[in-house]
């Protein structure tokens, strides 16, 4: 192999590489996991099987067939992981966590039927026939992600608002694949390895974007699956959060400023862990956030009382279940948007 052909190996292989150490990235990261970052694994990995594929095949001719099948099956998949990546960006919602796999098995039965019945090397007219049905089907994913970000192309069309950080690293990946499935879609006028070559380059431009941008700011706004192996199901939180409600508004617990999230959750019977992810899920908050509103709306309600009106602010910060002023204060501005003195004033 000249050194021109080996050069074009290296960096046609070495974004199918980092591709896969991407993808194994997003599988297996330990802070905050995230329905999306599942799916961008997953395009990443498919697209990485597909490149390689076509790097060992433009190099040898010979391989075997089911290296070839393998590849085209995970030809087939990119389209509906950046169908799901868009969709958990744009519609994050819990339809996904329990029907995601209504997008990916009917491909993999589809390919692996064909791969058996329907040998590579044997029926070679056929899969030509077949593999311009999956660039076919790539196209169309494309064009409905591209339909689910129209707000998005709107915002850089029109100039009026900054694209979040998010909605650049969403339009990024999706201009990404587009341009990789053009690179294939044209390679009978260019090259096949184009392909390749196109996915190291755009791969090593979003890292640099990321990398930029600012590696701390996440590229998701799903919520993160803290609790992706916990044994409650959503009926079961829902029931949790019901009686949790009913506990508060009875007993009042918060007004104990001594309350922790061990002490109320045997106080409902439930395992600390279990009480967080029911607070959590139902409300979107923490433990100590979703206290300290409690007692913000008790001292709200003292505060507005005829009876309390010559109560220190102090006083009303302890009857409301605070343990020191200084933190009622913070957590008064915080959540009321102004002072308890400015509040009483008001009501």
């Amino acid at each position: 192999m000249q050194i021109q052909q080996q050069l074009i190996f290296l960096f046609s292989a070495l974004g199918a590489i980092n591709g896969f150490l991407l993808s194994g990235y997003f599988f297996l990261k330990k802070t905050e996991r995230r329905l999306s970052d599942y799916f961008l694994g997953g395009l990443l990995l498919m697209l990485s099987i597909r490149i390689i594929k076509s790097v060992f095949l433009h190099f040898n001719a010979h391989l075997f067939g089911f290296f070839i099948e393998f590849g085209l099956a995970a030809c087939a998949l990119i389209g509906p992981f950046l169908l799901l990546y868009v969709k958990s960006m744009t519609q994050p919602n819990n339809h996904l966590r329990q029907n995601w796999w209504q997008y990916i098995l009917p491909y993999l039965i589809i390919m692996l039927a064909i791969s058996i019945f329907y040998p590579y090397y044997e029926y070679r007219g056929f899969w030509s026939w077949f593999i311009e049905g999956i660039y076919k089907q790539w196209m169309i994913y494309i064009i409905i992600s591209g339909y689910l970000l129209l707000p998005i192309f709107k915002k850089v069309w029109q100039r009026k608002n900054k694209l979040t950080n998010q909605e650049f690293w969403l339009l990024n990946i999706f201009t990404g694949t587009a341009i990789i499935w053009l690179a294939y879609e044209t390679s009978n006028y260019t090259s096949y390895i184009v392909g390749a070559l196109s996915f190291t380059f755009i791969l090593y431009i979003s890292i640099l974007l990321k990398i930029y941008i600012g590696s701390n700011r996440p590229f998701a706004n799903d919520e993160p699956l803290k609790y992706a192996n916990s044994s409650l199901s959503e009926s079961d939180v829902k029931a949790y959060m019901r009686q949790l409600n009913q506990f508060v508004t009875r007993e009042k617990p918060y007004l104990d400023p001594n309350l922790t999230l061990v002490k109320l959750s045997k106080q409902l019977g439930l395992k600390s862990k279990d009480l967080s992810q029911v607070i959590n899920q139902s409300t979107g908050e923490n433990y100590s956030l979703f206290i300290s509103k409690l007692r913000i709306e008790e001292a709200k309600r003292l505060l507005s009382l005829p009876e309390y009106k010559h109560y220190k602010i102090a006083a009303i910060a302890y009857d409301s279940g605070f343990n020191s002023l200084s933190s009622f204060n913070t957590s008064f501005a915080k959540l009321v948007g102004m002072s308890a003195s400015e509040f009483r004033k008001q009501a």
